[in-house]
């Protein structure tokens, strides 16, 4: 039987998740919120593409805000505005 996870959860560890850097108890619990989560599947994506472009040489200017408006959508998205 596999625990449910919440998404904020999944949010702080889906990094580590990438990096196969969590204890495989998390990680299952992870891989079966992904299957019914399309928002976290999303997430998953949306920070394996960002891995995938830093690893990329090519170099590209970001809007000179980004981080700000970034951390103020997380902030909001974890409820700590």
């Amino acid at each position: 039987m596999v625990i449910e996870i919440s998404c904020v959860e999944v949010w702080r560890e889906v990094s580590n998740y990438i990096d196969e850097a969590t204890d495989p108890e998390l990680r299952s619990r992870m891989e079966a919120h992904f299957k019914v989560c399309k928002h976290c599947s999303a997430i998953l994506d949306g920070t394996r593409n960002v891995v995938k472009l830093m690893a990329d040489d090519a170099e590209f200017e970001l809007p000179t805000n980004l981080g700000q408006r970034i951390y103020a959508k997380l902030d909001a998205q974890l409820g700590k505005s």
